[in-house]
């Protein structure tokens, strides 16, 4: 009887190993994935990030890589930091960048921190290192060529001047005159106070 329970008991955690193993194959992997270069900079979306700031070992390579989204591309810093178990990551700009609003500079980090995260919970910051050549849909600028202009000007000053000077003139209205013996007044119509004069 004994050997027949450690057979059994053999067979439901043989077929229960292979149960795991399947379900641990067919899990997709949430995000983008992050691979380590050195101990502080790893690729990212085809963007090198190097760890500034890890306070509390608030870093971590697999959470970073399920959080990240193609929003934060754009950004030159990202700000991850941990609430309740989870990690929110907020973007950055450079102190540089002069397009970017105040509250979104780098500079202001540590307002951020006071302000929205728990006190003094594990963070990191990872600054953008380098990027793919990215179009930056900026088109340049043709070059000011001041004799263009002045012909263009003198093309419609001349325009003007052939059509002559007739200015548009407005018609004097007739004004109608109304009769006030053609109206009937009704009471209906009348009002129903009395205007008086002053007395002296």
């Amino acid at each position: 009887m004994t050997k027949d329970k450690e057979n059994i008991t053999e067979e439901v955690t043989a077929v229960l190993s292979e149960i795991v193993e399947d379900s641990e194959k067919e899990k997709p992997q949430k995000g983008k994935e992050v691979f380590p270069i050195n101990e502080t900079e790893f690729m990212l979306d085809n963007r090198r990030y190097q760890l500034v700031v890890n306070y509390r070992e608030g870093f971590d390579a697999q959470k970073l890589g399920e959080r990240y989204s193609d929003v934060l591309a754009k950004y030159d810093y990202i700000v991850g930091d941990w609430g309740f178990e989870q990690l929110r990551l907020k973007g950055f700009f450079a102190s540089k960048n002069r397009k970017s609003s105040p509250d979104q500079k780098i500079n202001m980090l540590e307002d951020y921190l006071y302000e929205y995260c728990n006190f003094g919970c594990a963070h990191f910051v990872i600054a953008c290192v380098e990027r793919p050549n990215e179009k930056t849909g900026r088109r340049r600028k043709k070059p000011h060529n001041k004799k263009n202009k002045q012909t263009q000007v003198t093309r419609k000053k001349e325009k003007t001047q052939k059509q002559g000077t007739n200015k548009p003139t407005i018609k004097q209205r007739e004004v109608k005159e109304t009769r006030s013996s053609d109206k009937k007044v009704t009471k209906k119509e009348t009002k129903e106070f009395v205007i008086r004069k002053k007395e002296d």
